[in-house]
């Protein structure tokens, strides 16, 4: 505005020396100065404007260029903590690594030495089981030739078997009957299993243990009332069972001498047979009777007890068997 106002100025002063038409083109021109420097001005008004507008705007740019700055360099710094860590991570890996493989390399060898032992074990077995199977083959033309020489066909195997099934029934049979035998003599001699007498089973046969106590006054070989009645009982249930074999034994302890025990063991043994073969059923060729004197004790503590168990008589029970004797005899 202070140039504009000189500038008046000076036209005026140079209007009074100039004529009226170079004052009015001066005016003109300097009106044209006038309106082109305001324009100018006007310009440079707006351009300061738009200057502002764009400073303020750069400032803001600024204030969150620094902003934007302040986060990066936290991200820069927790990314450069962040690969610090992963370096290190990176490097406890790397030796964990390397004692891995160095373990694996020691346990592969280990692994490796072990497979070589098995196989070498393997190959060993391998070889063993060909020489069993050299030798089983032999064996199995030995046992070829041999049923070849023998002649052994399988009609007679056949046979055989059916023979075994045979004898095998009879044998279930006979063990049947022996069971009912023991049932049977149980009853009848109830009343007196537990007052020196015993009654067991086994291998097919039924063994009667009788006391001395039972039979016979000491060193004597009459059989006693209660004896009696006893043997009496047990022949009527043998009349019933013609295909049973008796055995009569007669047992002393090792007091006297032997031949003494012999002798009475001998003669208890005859004394319980006549008894028994008054039942005039049994026949007398059932019977085997046989004194064993001292020489098959029950009991070796030698004591008073011991050697009253020894003082028995024993009747053993056994079925005939002749009929298998027969089967095997008619097979042959």
């Amino acid at each position: 505005m202070r140039k504009i106002f000189v500038f008046a100025l000076c036209a005026t002063m140079m209007s009074a020396c100039v004529s009226q038409k170079k004052y009015n083109d001066m005016l003109m021109r300097n009106q044209f100065d006038k309106d082109s420097l305001q324009s100018v001005i006007n310009s440079c008004q707006k351009n300061l404007e738009k200057t502002t507008a764009l400073e303020e705007q750069l400032e803001k740019n600024v204030v969150s260029l620094r902003a934007d700055s302040l986060s990066k360099k936290r991200q820069i710094e927790n990314l450069t903590s962040q690969n610090a860590e992963l370096k290190q991570l990176n490097t406890n890996l790397t030796n964990k690594q390397s004692a891995m493989i160095k373990q694996q390399a020691a346990e592969s060898k280990k692994t490796l030495e072990e497979l070589q032992i098995a196989r070498e074990k393997l190959q060993n077995r391998e070889d063993e089981l060909d020489s069993i199977q050299l030798s089983l083959e032999q064996e199995r033309k030995n046992l070829d030739k041999i049923r070849r020489e023998l002649g052994i066909k399988d009609n007679e195997i056949l046979a055989k078997n059916k023979q075994i099934a045979e004898m095998e029934e009879i044998l279930r049979k006979k063990d049947s009957a022996t069971i009912a035998l023991r049932n049977k003599i149980e009853k009848a001699l109830n009343g007196f299993e537990g007052q020196g007498l015993n009654i067991t089973h086994r291998d097919g046969k039924i063994y009667l243990v009788l006391d001395e106590s039972l039979l016979f006054s000491v060193g004597k070989s009459d059989v006693a009332p209660k004896g009696q009645e006893v043997l009496k009982n047990l022949a009527t249930v043998l009349a019933q069972n013609p295909d049973i074999n008796i055995q009569i034994e007669g047992h002393t302890d090792n007091t006297g001498g032997t031949k003494i025990n012999w002798e009475l063991s001998t003669k208890r043994a005859l004394a319980i047979s006549q008894i028994l073969l008054e039942n005039s059923s049994i026949d007398g060729k059932r019977i085997t009777v046989s004194g064993r004197g001292q020489y098959c004790p029950v009991d070796n503590t030698n004591t008073a007890e011991g050697r009253a168990k020894n003082r028995r008589s024993e009747i053993i029970l056994t079925p005939d068997l002749q009929e298998l004797y027969d089967i095997l005899n008619s097979k042959e």
